[in-house]
């Protein structure tokens, strides 16, 4: 399955790490602006973390929470079911397109933006980070700076499912059971991790003062 719907989020239970865009220290700050219209865009998915080698990895679930759990061998083997969202943001100092790695707490933190910005695309956040590093208490603030509208089909980012998760088969999943790797196969090679944005120069608009969300 993989993706689920924004509505069985809270049907699973949860998890948070970044990952590719990274503010690593406290005191950290990016500008960026999240690539979605609205809260309608935003598509979580489940996976299960496995170990493969000496490193660990998320693969697709393919099952519904409300589904047999043998549709899915790794659930039906007790690994557990995580949802995730992977947010699709164009990082405005890098100058390229990112995935952050969230946990599904972020999904209504992102609702939330998208209420008072719509479309939310057009809206640069800036997103500071308080805690050092190995902090467990660690937290992400984000400020929205200003308003430049822009095109959204004019951003490529690489979709997660066979980069950051693989896309497995019941089959393959059986072969890592029993061998504790999958088997060789060369359509799950990873995608591009940065599409590439082609795009008029926006103009700066005047805007209102912002609110920390």
């Amino acid at each position: 399955m993989g993706k689920i719907s924004l509505n069985d989020i809270d049907n699973y239970g949860n998890s948070s790490n970044g990952q590719y865009f990274q503010l690593k220290d406290d005191g950290d700050r990016a500008r960026v602006r999240f690539l979605y219209r609205d809260i309608n865009d935003l598509t979580p998915y489940v996976v299960h973390e496995v170990q493969v080698g000496d490193k660990r990895k998320y693969v697709n679930c393919l099952r519904s929470y409300n589904e047999p759990v043998d549709k899915c061998p790794l659930c039906a083997a007790q690994y557990k079911a995580i949802p995730k969202l992977f947010l699709k943001l164009y990082n405005e100092d890098a100058g390229e397109c990112q995935v952050w790695e969230r946990g599904k707490t972020y999904a209504s933190r992102i609702a939330n933006l998208a209420s008072h910005f719509n479309p939310l695309c057009d809206e640069i956040v800036e997103i500071s980070r308080s805690g050092a590093k190995g902090d467990m208490q660690t937290r992400y603030d984000f400020m929205p700076l200003e308003n430049v509208p822009v095109e959204l089909d004019d951003y490529e980012c690489a979709e997660p499912l066979g980069w950051m998760v693989l896309d497995k088969t019941a089959e393959e999943m059986n072969a890592f059971l029993d061998l504790g790797d999958f088997p060789d196969d060369s359509a799950n090679v990873a995608q591009q991790r940065s599409g590439e944005v082609t795009r008029r120069t926006p103009q700066n608009s005047s805007s209102s003062p912002r609110r920390t969300f």
